[in-house]
């Protein structure tokens, strides 16, 4: 039992870490596609790209757990099936988050080489999906996971 809280505890740490620096990563790089990013200084730019990048960490391990309750298992297989159901909750958070806050709020604006769809970018709407998959796998192979 011991044992098994241990693979948990380290799968869930891995993941959270791993899907940390692969949206700061990605943020980065897609930032430079809204209005205001690539002016800011470094100063600005950085921590907000950093904080940003915990608050997908944080959606991307709360999808995880939202597919662990669907298979009724902590640390799930990576199936076909299981894949599917993670990426597209995924599509539909960074969808509903993107819409709200670029149409709603009026938080952002995109530039004009901000490939779009459905009036949404089209590199945070796949964000999540492929930050996630992606930290998914390296969490299990990291962590010694058979089940991840």
């Amino acid at each position: 039992m011991k044992t098994k809280r241990k693979r948990q505890a380290s799968f869930f740490a891995s993941l959270w870490t791993g899907a940390f620096f692969l949206n700061f990563f990605w943020e980065s790089l897609h930032g430079l596609l809204y209005l205001d990013h690539p002016a800011m200084a470094a100063a600005g730019y950085v921590p907000m790209m950093l904080e940003m990048a915990v608050y997908d960490a944080f959606a991307v391990s709360g999808i995880y757990l939202l597919v662990s309750l669907l298979c009724r298992t902590l640390l799930w297989k990576i199936t076909i099936r299981n894949v599917a159901v993670f990426a597209f909750a995924a599509l539909c958070a960074a969808f509903s988050t993107e819409y709200t806050a670029l149409h709603l709020l009026h938080a952002w604006f995109y530039l004009p080489s901000m490939p779009t769809v459905f009036g949404v970018g089209l590199p945070p709407l796949l964000q999540l999906a492929v930050t996630g998959v992606a930290a998914i796998s390296a969490a299990g192979r990291l962590s010694s996971v058979d089940a991840a």
